[in-house]
């Protein structure tokens, strides 16, 4: 246990993490460290829990507090599975951190705290009596908040989700921080941006550099831990067979209108199973489930399903290979983008015509529409897309994401994906 807790906190010695890259959520979660709140970061595997945690302790130790009373422990480790049933041996944990530096644990970092049974009694008792200054939480599954948790700690914890890296962070990274730089290495900017659409933004894989094969093996290996240990364990799937089945096929479809029963049909199962088996998959990050516009939130004013990918790599790496799947996956990393820029209650609107996003900011509605190359054949039908919103919703904007092309035409905004994201 001694070896494992000097190799989990490095920083002990007094030497801070590097070769972290920042994230846009690091400077919300500075201005809350001073409080006693439990700080709650829930997110899909990989996308930089654990890197945000050692930001958040070379900020600690910044600050004047003693690289000893900080303590992180990874618990995915298989050398903690004797704590995995008996949350009160945490406690055993912290004593012996604390006889190997000689100093009181202040700052407890817990990664994957979902896989202690009973942790939030641990947490809640930790802060009633406040044995640390500050509890830092990882899970990879949105049940982290929920039932006992939001009860026992209600108005007691933040939480953020984080995702995998945005375009605009991806751009910052190397140095695109503003127009003037993207439009000045436009190349850089553009391959950036081919890179981000095929291959994703899961941190290992948007900064380095990789070859394709071993990037299709990495993000392979993502989505077979996140399945089997979010997904098929956490909820105890029966049919492991048919869970696979469908998420293949809903990744291998993202963007693609269904409804539920002709998606069961699809796959040979029952509405009801499907129905459990994404909601399983959404609550692991791994897809979101978007649903057609309406004000009425009854379902069957909501019949009509799309699925979006967290991360076009995953899409690229388990999905079947059509071709010309340029506009799909363009598609799928607008969704994400819009997430990420902090447009909320994000849907379609299906009549005639196909309006791809509408989506809330700033208690205005916008509307999108997604093309990846325009061109005379596709543009009047692209511009109709917006038509269907009349009579039915006002909209502040009506903007079309393009994957390199930009103009304004009456009250369409016509503009480049990476102009509208990363800049």
């Amino acid at each position: 246990m001694n070896s494992t807790l000097l190799r989990l906190n490095p920083h002990w010695s007094g030497k801070k993490y590097h070769s972290l890259q920042c994230r846009s959520a690091v400077e919300n979660l500075k201005r809350k460290k001073d409080l006693p709140h439990i700080q709650v970061l829930t997110g899909i595997r990989r996308s930089g829990k654990s890197s945000i945690f050692r930001l958040m302790i070379n900020d600690l130790i910044d600050g004047g507090a003693d690289p000893k009373s900080i303590l992180i422990l990874n618990l995915d480790e298989p050398i903690f599975t004797f704590v995995w049933e008996n949350v009160a041996e945490l406690y055993k944990i912290v004593e012996a951190a604390e006889q190997i530096t000689g100093i009181s644990i202040k700052y407890l970092f817990l990664d994957e705290v979902q896989q202690l049974s009973g942790w939030e009694l641990f947490v809640k008792g930790a802060y009633d009596t406040q044995r640390f200054a500050k509890i830092y939480l990882t899970g990879s599954n949105s049940d982290l908040l929920q039932n006992k948790f939001a009860t026992l700690l209600s108005g007691r914890y933040f939480s953020n989700i984080i995702r995998p890296l945005s375009l605009k962070e991806i751009f910052t990274i190397n140095g695109l921080t503003d127009r003037y730089a993207a439009l000045s290495q436009r190349l850089k900017m553009l391959s950036l941006t081919e890179k981000y659409l095929q291959w994703g933004s899961f941190p290992e894989i948007a900064l380095n550099e990789i070859e394709n094969s071993v990037k299709t093996e990495l993000l392979s290996s993502y989505y077979e831990s996140i399945v089997l240990k979010d997904c098929i364990v956490y909820n105890n799937v029966r049919d492991n067979a048919l869970f696979y089945k469908l998420l293949h096929f809903v990744l291998s479809n993202v963007a693609a209108q269904f409804r539920y029963n002709t998606l069961a049909k699809a796959v040979k199962s029952n509405e009801v199973t499907v129905r459990n088996y994404l909601n399983y998959a959404a609550r692991s990050y791994i897809i979101t489930d978007v649903a057609n516009f309406s004000f009425s939130l009854k379902e069957d004013n909501r019949p009509q399903h799309k699925i979006y990918s967290i991360d076009n790599g995953l899409t690229s790496a388990v999905g079947f290979q059509f071709m010309n799947r340029e506009g799909m996956l363009l598609e799928n990393a607008v969704y994400n983008e819009l997430v990420n820029s902090g447009y909320v209650d994000i849907a379609f609107v299906r009549s005639k015509e196909e309006c791809d996003f509408v989506a809330r900011k700033d208690g205005a509605y916008h509307a999108f529409q997604v093309c990846h190359t325009l061109t005379p054949l596709n543009r009047d039908r692209e511009f109709a897309g917006f038509n269907v919103l009349n009579g039915i919703l006002k909209v502040e904007s009506k903007t079309l994401i393009t994957y390199d092309a930009g103009e304004t035409i009456n009250d369409i905004c016509v503009i480049p994906f990476w102009d509208f994201f990363g800049i």
